[in-house]
């Protein structure tokens, strides 16, 4: 996994003679900051493009809600071991190893890998699936959801506070990925996209009440995502249709994704 560090520096002189002293503590304040990003691929950035070669098959993006936050705010340190395909069971055995006791800020978006939201998109949002595959697929994941999920959750979140016991946490949760639409949107179809959408909402909900549990914070991206799924028409589109032949690209948040829908309700949480 790839460490990233960027000092902040600001010379008292200099912000003395700007007349921006009390602005100055900011900068300290944040200077103080380690930052470790974790999860699954929303958290990595999957379909931003610009992916650090070094992460191989976790395609983490420069262009990620995390790596966005600490351009703009420039933290002591930061880890970034978000990996694309990562469920619960991964973000325990391969990046929370990694996490230092001191780190100060953490931020995950996990949780559709451990529901099989790959088998339920190519199940039901692909060209030529049949209402049976879909049925199956949704039920396999609402029936995880309900009797797997909570306890995956949980035992992530608790053993989150105990790598770092003395972070703040924010967990980021999924936006619905498309849009009501009409019959002449081709990507499932308007029920099965208002299906998979109340799966999300069900997901999210279980994801803010784990959250808060263990008195993390939750970033609900529902709100800034709305009216720019997938079936709302052209550059409205902020969730990558089908992506050939980079098919792990297919249904993930774009740039602008990233950054307009992860980025201010992340950064809105960690401010909170």
């Amino acid at each position: 996994m790839r460490l990233l560090a960027a000092a902040v520096t600001l010379p008292l002189s200099l912000a003395l003679a700007l007349g921006t002293a009390p602005a100055s503590a900011a900068p300290a304040v944040r200077a103080q900051t380690r930052y470790v990003a974790l999860g699954d691929s929303y958290s990595a950035g999957v379909a931003a493009g610009a992916y650090d070669p070094s992460s191989g098959d976790c395609h983490r993006s420069t262009r990620a809600y995390g790596t966005l936050w600490t351009a703009g705010h420039r933290p002591s340190s930061f880890l970034f071991t978000a990996c694309n395909g990562a469920t619960t069971k991964d973000v325990l055995r391969d990046q929370l190893p990694e996490v230092r006791s001191d780190t100060t800020l953490a931020t995950i978006t996990v949780g559709g890998n451990d529901l099989g939201f790959t088998k339920a998109i190519v199940s039901c949002l692909q060209p030529l699936t049949t209402e049976s595959l879909c049925d199956q697929a949704m039920a396999e994941s609402e029936q995880k959801l309900r009797d797997e999920l909570p306890g995956k959750l949980e035992q992530t979140y608790q053993a989150i506070g105990t790598a770092a016991p003395g972070a703040k946490v924010v967990v980021a949760g999924y936006p619905h990925l498309l849009e009501h639409g009409s019959v002449l949107c081709t990507v499932g179809t308007p029920a099965r996209r208002d299906r998979f959408n109340a799966l999300t909402d069900r997901l999210d909900e279980l994801i803010r009440a784990q959250a808060t549990k263990q008195g993390f914070e939750f970033a609900d991206v529902r709100g800034s995502f709305a009216g720019h799924g997938i079936c709302a028409g052209g550059s409205q589109e902020w969730i990558a249709r089908i992506v050939v032949p980079a098919y792990w690209e297919s249904f993930h948040p774009t740039t602008v994704g990233q950054a307009q829908g992860y980025l201010p309700p992340v950064s809105a949480a960690i401010a909170g």
